[in-house]
């Protein structure tokens, strides 16, 4: 088992390994719209065809569970399945729970995000099993002991945070799952966004603090009760690339900092112990 904690080395692994096509069986000819077809896809065939006159009575009104552009929205629809008891996710036992991914720009940022998410929802350690990388797009399956398989109404909620949207959803058996993910416009939830010349006071038991830094030049950072502390600060592009890292081995109680170009976010917390941190910072952005 691989931690992902681990995840340069996760990186590293992704243009070496490659990855089977992903299931694409699903039958679509009998099926007489696309929210049925989606319908099938969360549930697998066997319980689509179990449950097909709940199913059509839960989704008769066909134009709720469609989005602006008129396709089928894969949010309402999971949600729906879900309140309902219709989609099953737990296992009798443990078992290896494979998710095939496919994204089609920025292969990077989005690993960073998955491990964010995927450690939120309970999920710790994984194996890279296969994967393909082909310019912008990234295709891999991780592999995972676990006793259910990932919530797609939950998993879909806390992509949308970051900016991500899930396209399609299919689920070949309980214990394997494909998605496609694309990207709408990124953004961290985690970063505050500051406000030129207005400061930031902020407290996190982690001694971790993220920030929106776009809109300035250079940051004033100083601890909020004014101890010593050796500061940190690791300065981000807009897909979390990192551009420069900046640790003090001197005790301050205030630094100041330019800001590097095209530095979208910023992480500040103390070099050797984060927590001395914990009692918060009085961020300011110039």
């Amino acid at each position: 088992m691989v931690k992902l904690a681990y995840k340069g080395l996760f990186l590293a692994f992704l243009a070496f390994f490659w990855v089977n096509p992903l299931n694409a069986n699903a039958q679509t000819s009998e099926l007489q719209n696309p929210i049925d077809y989606k319908v099938m896809q969360l549930l697998g065939v066997q319980e689509y065809k179990m449950n097909q006159k709940f199913v059509q009575r839960l989704f008769s009104n066909q134009g709720y569970f469609l989005d602006a552009k008129g396709q089928p929205n894969l949010y309402k629809i999971s949600s729906t399945l879900k309140q309902n008891g219709l989609l099953k996710l737990t296992f009798k036992q443990p078992m290896e729970l494979e998710i095939a991914f496919i994204v089609n720009e920025n292969a990077a940022t989005f690993i960073n995000v998955l491990y964010e998410i995927l450690n939120e929802m309970g999920y710790y350690y994984f194996l890279l099993k296969e994967s393909l990388l082909d310019g912008q797009q990234l295709k891999f399956i991780l592999s995972m002991n676990t006793e259910y398989a990932i919530d797609p109404t939950l998993f879909q909620e806390k992509l949308l945070d970051y900016g991500y949207k899930v396209q399609s959803i299919e689920r070949s058996s309980i214990h394997q799952w494909n998605y496609t993910i694309t990207t709408t416009a990124f953004q961290y939830p985690k970063a505050t966004k500051l406000i030129p010349n207005e400061t930031q006071k902020k407290a996190n038991l982690k001694g971790e603090y993220w920030y929106q830094i776009s809109q300035g030049k250079s940051l004033e950072v100083k601890s909020s009760n004014g101890i010593l502390w050796y500061p940190k600060l690791i300065f981000f592009d807009k897909n979390l690339n990192i551009l420069e890292i900046s640790s003090s081995q001197k005790a301050l109680q205030m630094i100041q900092k330019g800001i590097p170009k095209g530095a979208e976010f910023v992480k500040i917390t103390d070099t050797y112990l984060p927590i001395t941190t914990k009692n918060g910072l009085d961020i300011t952005l110039k």
